[in-house]
């Protein structure tokens, strides 16, 4: 297989996921037998830049996803095309199990798989995201503390964060906010480097405001202003070596659900 087969690979196998996600919910009832309904999701979401833990990814990019949920279980895929540099493009594939308890207790676990189509130099082309949350409602949110293990760069994280819904009576709509504390410390923050391990940790902040507005019966338009910052954090935690700074961003999506 040449170069150019093994970098198409993981953008074939995501294509063939996403249309089993639109066409064959019956395979997950069957594969998982619980009685729930099963709601089939079409995204398309455009943002001036792509943030994940506090390090931006990618600037101004197109992020088309496709997901299939039910009330425990949510199975997806989702890229990410930044429209200035090919080099970003990045794909994911994900799954995620929730229990929720009577007492207003949820506990999620959830895995994430990487590509990034040309990774530069040291960052890992493949990474899995392994996490566990632990959420329950106090006051008019909840509050979320997270536990993630990033395998490739061998790292740790951990987020504490507070998340809510407002009443917009004028609009008939709601304002979802989210604020988030997290720190993260990596074995080896560029594996792919020759030579010794390049261990670093750094902290992040930051906070999202939503709103979402349904538009008949299946479409959900969700206009969103995001604000992150980091302490500690090096550029070379960012795959475009973006410039260790507070990032203040929008997010436009509009979502079908069938």
């Amino acid at each position: 297989m040449d170069k150019a087969s093994k970098t198409n690979l993981p953008f074939a196998v995501i294509r063939v996921v996403s249309l089993l996600l639109l066409a064959l919910p019956g395979v997950a009832s069957a594969a998982w037998p619980l009685d729930e309904e099963w709601t089939r999701r079409i995204e398309a979401k455009g943002l001036t830049r792509f943030v994940h833990h506090g390090v931006e990814r990618a600037d101004e990019s197109v992020q088309p996803a496709a997901w299939l949920v039910s009330e425990s279980l949510q199975f997806g895929t989702w890229a990410n095309f930044p429209l200035n540099d090919t080099r970003s493009h990045e794909l994911a594939l994900a799954a995620a199990y929730t229990r929720w308890f009577e007492n207003g207790t949820a506990v999620e676990f959830a895995v994430t798989h990487y590509h990034l189509r040309d990774a530069r130099a040291g960052h890992p082309g493949h990474t899995a995201e392994l996490s566990l949350t632990l959420s329950r409602s106090i006051g008019p949110g909840r509050v979320e503390a997270t536990y993630l293990r990033d395998v490739k760069r061998q790292a740790d994280l951990g987020e504490v964060a507070y998340a809510g819904e407002w009443a917009l009576k004028s609009l008939g709509a709601f304002l979802n906010y989210r604020a988030y504390l997290g720190a993260k410390a990596a074995a080896d923050a560029l594996p792919n480097l020759p030579g010794p391990k390049v261990a670093d940790s750094y902290t992040y902040f930051g906070a999202d405001l939503t709103v979402p507005y349904r538009i008949g019966g299946a479409t959900i338009v969700t206009v969103g202003v995001h604000y992150a910052g980091t302490k500690g954090a090096r550029p070379f935690w960012s795959p475009i070596a973006a410039p260790v700074q507070a990032k203040l961003w929008a997010t436009l999506a509009a979502t079908y659900e069938f």
